[in-house]
């Protein structure tokens, strides 16, 4: 099992730290891949301590989240994550959620291949929407379906008009869920090469960034950013990156950590640090109560903060 490191912190920004980095004043500490080891957790629990202020959070639950290994919706995760969300909401901070896991879904429904993705989203889009919009209305909470293309994001007037509607929404107290509308983005002439998003890390960067969000949380099927593949041994979770979006995103050891999933996930955060300058947080979204937790400053996942706050 990999253990954890409470006490690991990245500093983005300082090429004069290098790897392999080893404090004696750390109990059990390892020669691990990391850039410095803080010999205090104050700095660490004060930037904790001010996610309690957050007041609009943009959550990303990731597919491996929702998903189980054959294909079908893990609903007791969905419940739980509903939960979460409707008490940050009830609690007066607007929620706003990006949810994958809708090409997998069609594809199990249709028997097809998950590489058909306008036909998969199609068929899994609705679906996942109506799951979501079940458990919400069961705690007395309305949710807004929001498809997007790489337009509402690039062309003003349907970026005001998307922000317009968000805010709107999340004032009414509706959560709005969010994907990418794929039919459109997938289509034959489509540029791939040339999209602002192609996956949901950084769609749900960019919506973090129309809505001024306090904090983005980015949910996945580990317990954060590692030191090394989480199936290591030697592996620890580290507790924070701080710097810059522009150095989190461009450091090479920052780089080297963000193995698959995870950097996209580091890409996203660093860019929603560089334009708004919010906290980012990685974590677990199969722990019980990881949304709760996150809020109240508790140590969970890896935070992403913007280097002015140290």
């Amino acid at each position: 099992m990999p253990r954890r490191c409470g006490e690991t912190r990245i500093i983005a920004g300082d090429p004069s730290l290098k790897r392999g980095a080893q404090d004696d004043s750390v109990e059990d500490a390892k020669p691990v891949y990391r850039i410095e080891i803080m010999n205090s957790k104050t700095n660490l629990i004060n930037l904790r301590h001010q996610l309690r202020r957050v007041r609009t959070i943009v959550v990303k639950v990731g597919t491996k989240v929702l998903m189980q290994p054959d294909g079908s919706v893990a609903t007791d995760v969905l419940k739980e994550l509903v939960k979460s969300v409707a008490t940050l909401r009830m609690s007066g901070r607007r929620v706003l959620l990006v949810a994958s896991g809708a090409i997998g879904i069609g594809a199990k429904r249709l028997s097809v291949s998950p590489g058909m993705v306008p036909v998969c989203a199609a068929a899994g889009q609705s679906a996942l929407t109506a799951l979501y919009h079940v458990e919400f209305g069961n705690l007395g909470i309305a949710a807004a379906q929001v498809l997007v293309t790489d337009e509402d994001f690039t062309e003003p007037e349907r970026h005001r008009r998307l922000c317009d509607t968000l805010n709107y929404l999340t004032r009414l107290g509706v959560v709005p869920i969010i994907n990418e509308n794929h039919l459109a983005t997938h289509s034959p002439d489509a540029k791939m090469d040339d999209r602002v998003f192609s996956e949901n890390d950084m769609l749900a960067s960019l919506v973090a960034s129309a809505t001024r969000a306090d904090l983005l949380v980015l949910l996945t099927d580990v317990d954060g950013v590692y030191t090394e593949h989480p199936a290591e041994a030697q592996a620890a979770l580290i507790s924070e990156i701080a710097g810059t979006g522009q150095e989190i995103g461009l450091n090479e050891q920052v780089s080297e950590l963000g193995r698959g999933g995870i950097r996209a996930k580091l890409l996203a955060a660093a860019h929603a640090i560089e334009s708004t300058r919010l906290f980012a947080v990685i974590a677990n979204g199969r722990t019980p109560e990881v949304l709760e937790q996150i809020v109240r400053g508790q140590q969970i996942g890896t935070l992403i903060a913007p280097a002015e706050v140290q």
